[in-house]
C-alpha cells in the first residue's frame, strides 16, 4: 500500500515544480506537507524494503527539492523547515538496521546527505545587506530560528558523515579564500563558518586533522559585514578546547578577538569567545595576560558593552588570572577594581535615586563576577593532570581576600543607605557569597566582620539575600 502512494506524490512534482516557478506558495507548501508526512512516518517501513531503494530514493530527492525551494526564509517561503525533523529519523532509521543492511543504505544516502549540508547552507545564508535591511524583526527574529535548527540538523548529520564532513566544509573553504577565479560573497563564506561552528560547538574536533588549517584560514577572511565578524567570532569560540591542546596558535585568533571586543556590533560574540579561550587556555595564556586585561580594561572605562556582557567580561578575566602568579594577580585587581572603588565612594555619598542605583548594581556586580571563577587555589577539578602542578600554592593573605578587606568598610557605607533596597542588597551579598564559595577556608580572616555586618542587616531589614548568604 505504501509503495502505491509513493508515485501519486511522485505525480505533483511536476505541480510543484510550476508551483514554484509561480510564486505560489500555498501550493508548493500543501505538496511538499504530502511528500514530507509519506516519509516522515513511513520512513522505516519504506527502507526495509531494500528491493524497492529507488522508489524511496526517488521521494528523497523529491524531498530535498522542497528543503532546498528557492527564496529566502521565512520572507519567500515557509516550507523548508517543514523538511528538517525529515532528514532525522532517514538517518536514525538507516543507523537502526543491521550491519549488512546499514552499509548497503550508507553507500546510497552518504551522497544523499553530502548533498543535503550544501542545500542547507545555501538555506542558512543571509540575503543582501539591502533586503535585510528591508526584513521586520519579526521575520530576522524568525530566521535566527531556523539557522539554529540548521545549526542543529547539521551537529546530527555529522554522526552520519563524520570526520569527511569537516574536511568537505574545509576544502570549500579553503577554495573559496584562495580562487582568483571569481570574487565570493561575504554570505557564502559566513555559511561555511556556520557549518563549521555547529559541528565544533558540540562535537569534539581535537583530533580532526583540518582545524589547524582552518585556524590559519581564519586570519586571512577578509571581514567586511557584521554578520561575518559575528560568525568568525563565534566560531573561535567553538574551537577554544582544540586551542587548549595545540596552544601554540592561539597567538593566530587572539588578536582578531582583543581587536572585535572595541566594537560594540560584535560585543556578545567577542566578550563570549574570550570567556571560552579564558576559561580552556587559561594556563598558556600568561604571556598574553598583560594585553588582555589592558584591552579589557579600556572598554569597560569606555562603556562599550551593555551590562550582561561586562560581567561575562569580568568572568572571563577572573579565569585569565586564576593562572597567573600571586603578587601578578593582585597588581591586575587592584588595576581593574581601583577605577571603580573611586566611583563607588563619589555613588556612596549621594542620596539615593534610581540612576545612582543602577550604577551601584553595576559597579558591585564587576567584582562579584570577577570573583565566581577567579580560583586562586585551584579548588576547580576541570584540569587534571599536569596542569594543576603548574602554579604553586599561593603562601601569604589570599588577593581576594585583601581586596575585599580593602572594600569592605566602603560596602559598608553603601549599604547603610540602600539597606531597605533589596537589589542592592542582593548584589551585596552576591559578592561575599561568590568569594565564600571559591575562597572555602581561605575566607576565614572575612568571617568575623562580615557575620557583624550579616547580623546588623538582618535585624534592621530582614532580607531572604542576607539569610541566605547566613
Amino acid at each position: 500500500m505504501l509503495l502505491k502512494l509513493i508515485p501519486l506524490v511522485l505525480g505533483l512534482q511536476e505541480q510543484l515544480q510550476q508551483a514554484v516557478q509561480n510564486g505560489d506558495m500555498e501550493t508548493s507548501h500543501g505538496i511538499c506537507r504530502i511528500a514530507v508526512a509519506l516519509g516522515e512516518n513511513h520512513s522505516w517501513a519504506l527502507l526495509d524494503q531494500v528491493e524497492h531503494w529507488q522508489s524511496f530514493l526517488a521521494l528523497v530527492n523529491m524531498i530535498m527539492f522542497c528543503t532546498g525551494i528557492p527564496g529566502h526564509y521565512p520572507v519567500n517561503e515557509t516550507t523548508s523547515s517543514l523538511t528538517l525533523i525529515f532528514w532525522y529519523t532517514l538517518q536514525d532509521d538507516i543507523l537502526s538496521f543491521e550491519a549488512e543492511k546499514q552499509a548497503v543504505y550508507q553507500q546510497v544516502y552518504r551522497p544523499v546527505y553530502f548533498q543535503l549540508v550544501d542545500v542547507l547552507l545555501h538555506k542558512a545564508q543571509f540575503p543582501s545587506d539591502e533586503e535585510y535591511g528591508f526584513w521586520s524583526s519579526d521575520e530576522k527574529e524568525q530566521f535566527y530560528i531556523y539557522r539554529v535548527d540548521i545549526s542543529d540538523t547539521l551537529m546530527y548529520v555529522y554522526e552520519m558523515l563524520g570526520a569527511e564532513l569537516l574536511s568537505n566544509l574545509y576544502d570549500k573553504l579553503g577554495h573559496l579564500l584562495t580562487s582568483s577565479e571569481e570574487p565570493y560573497s561575504w554570505q557564502h563564506m559566513e555559511a561555511l563558518l556556520y557549518g563549521f561552528q555547529s559541528i565544533a560547538e558540540t562535537i569534539k574536533v581535537n583530533y580532526s586533522d583540518v582545524v589547524p588549517g582552518l585556524i590559519g584560514l581564519i586570519p586571512r577572511i577578509s571581514i567586511s559585514n557584521m554578520q561575518l565578524a559575528d560568525t568568525v567570532m563565534f566560531t573561535i569560540g567553538a574551537l577554544s578546547e582544540w586551542l587548549a591542546d595545540h596552544p601554540v596558535m592561539i597567538n593566530s585568533v587572539l588578536p582578531l578577538v582583543l581587536h572585535a571586543l572595541g566594537n560594540p556590533e560584535l560585543s556578545i560574540s567577542s566578550v563570549s569567545t574570550l570567556k571560552k579561550i579564558c576559561q580552556e587556555c587559561k594556563y598558556d595564556l600568561p604571556p598574553y595576560a598583560a594585553n588582555i586585561v589592558a584591552v579589557s580594561q579600556d572598554v569597560l572605562m569606555k562603556k562599550i558593552h551593555k551590562t550582561s556582557q561586562c560581567m561575562w567580561l569580568m568572568q572571563a578575566l577572573g579565569f585569565l588570572l586564576s593562572a597567573l602568579q600571586v603578587e601578578e594577580i593582585l597588581k591586575n585587581l587592584h588595576s581593574l577594581i581601583s577605577p571603580y572603588i573611586q566611583q563607588l565612594e563619589k555613588l556612596a555619598e549621594e542620596i539615593p535615586n534610581p540612576s545612582n542605583k543602577l550604577a551601584i548594581i553595576h559597579i558591585l556586580g564587576l567584582p562579584s563576577n570577577l570573583f565566581t571563577t577567579l580560583d586562586i587555589s585551584h579548588h576547580d577539578n576541570d584540569h587534571e593532570g599536569p596542569e594543576l602542578h603548574k602554579l604553586p600554592v599561593p603562601q601569604g593573605p589570599n588577593p581576594m581576600v585583601v581586596v575585599l578587606q580593602q572594600v569592605f568598610q566602603l560596602i559598608q557605607k553603601v549599604l547603610s543607605k540602600w539597606l531597605n533596597d533589596a537589589q542592592v542588597v542582593e548584589v551585596v551579598c552576591a559578592i561575599f557569597e561568590n568569594s565564600v564559595k571559591m575562597l572555602l577556608d581561605d575566607f576565614a580572616p572575612m568571617v568575623p566582620q562580615l557575620c557583624e555586618m550579616l547580623g546588623r542587616m538582618y535585624s534592621t531589614i530582614p532580607q531572604a539575600s542576607a539569610l541566605d548568604l547566613t
